[in-house]
């Protein structure tokens, strides 16, 4: 039985509308971002990440007029987003008691340093049997099997890998993963455990006594016959990558859907639609107050009075 614990093969994007700055991701860019002199403080940005599931492909309809394309590869898309659209699209979502909204936490790093976010559950399964007898198959008379325990996760993983400052726009390199666990099949190992001999047992005390029944002569296989089951399981796994250099709007966000994927009921064999969507967006992070200490006043020393 599976237990659930909770808790990117590189694809760069081919040609497409990504190649040149979209205009909505250049009137968006952030106006506050500027160079910096090598020797000056490096900026520090706050990324935060809406991981986006969607039971139907009816928002990419309704939010059409809002959707500038920025890239495409296979079944995965990315487009840029003003910061309307973005409330739009999670109002949409969450009047939709099918759809699903996490927010992560604000993941603040300088400029060209890595960010990184998932959202995922770790689930166990059996792996692998090791058998453990005293013979060979079907030949031993003790038999065990020792399951190998292997691991696969369920959800997705954001990697912001760099980030640079080209002028006044902030590009990103971003790494997305997605691992979609459907079912777990099974099959089953069986191992004959051969009985142990009485008259063996007996011949360690006598080893000259070797009493053999005529049944056990002429059908061994079937006396006193027994078998042990081992069940080993293989995960039904979908996984899908998407990477790419992006500009991030500072008045919006980067849209990037994983494409849709199978769901299965837990009552049947019925599938429907799943999709899952991440927003990435991008602010300047304030700069903490500087506390300054009074220095202390320095001593004074006291002349001594005089007669």
């Amino acid at each position: 039985m599976a237990v659930m614990t909770t808790m990117f093969v590189v694809a760069w994007l081919g040609a497409g509308p990504g190649d040149e700055p979209s205009k909505l991701a250049v009137a968006a860019a952030v106006e506050t971002f500027t160079s910096t002199a090598p020797a000056g403080p490096v900026p520090k940005i706050a990324f935060e990440v809406h991981d986006i599931t969607v039971a139907s492909p009816d928002w990419r309809g309704k939010m059409l007029a809002q959707l500038e394309p920025v890239a495409r590869q296979e079944g995965s898309a990315v487009w840029a987003l003003d910061q309307k659209a973005l409330a739009d699209l999670l109002k949409y979502c969450q009047n939709d008691a099918r759809c699903n909204v996490v927010q992560s936490p604000r993941m603040i790093s300088n400029v060209g340093e890595p960010a990184r976010m998932t959202n995922e559950t770790s689930i166990k399964y059996v792996a692998h049997l090791k058998r453990v007898s005293d013979g060979p198959p079907n030949e031993g008379t003790h038999i065990a099997f020792v399951p190998e325990i292997g691991e696969v996760h369920d959800g997705i993983r954001v990697n912001v890998t760099s980030s640079q400052l080209k002028g006044q726009i902030l590009f990103a390199k971003v790494a997305i993963e997605q691992n979609q666990v459907l079912a777990f099949l099974t099959t089953t190992y069986t191992e004959s455990v051969k009985p142990q001999s009485k008259d063996k047992e007996k011949e360690k005390d006598d080893p000259g006594v070797v009493k053999t029944s005529l049944l056990e002569r002429l059908r061994p296989e079937h006396v006193n016959a027994a078998s042990i089951n081992g069940t080993i399981q293989i995960p039904e796994v979908v996984s899908k990558r998407i990477e790419g250099e992006w500009m991030i709007p500072s008045e919006g966000a980067l849209l990037v859907s994983m494409g849709p994927t199978p769901r299965r009921h837990d009552k049947g064999l019925r599938q429907s639609y799943q999709e899952r969507l991440v927003a990435i967006t991008a602010r300047p992070a304030p700069e903490p107050p500087i506390v300054t200490v009074p220095a202390p006043a320095p001593a004074q020393s006291k002349a001594p009075a005089t007669p």
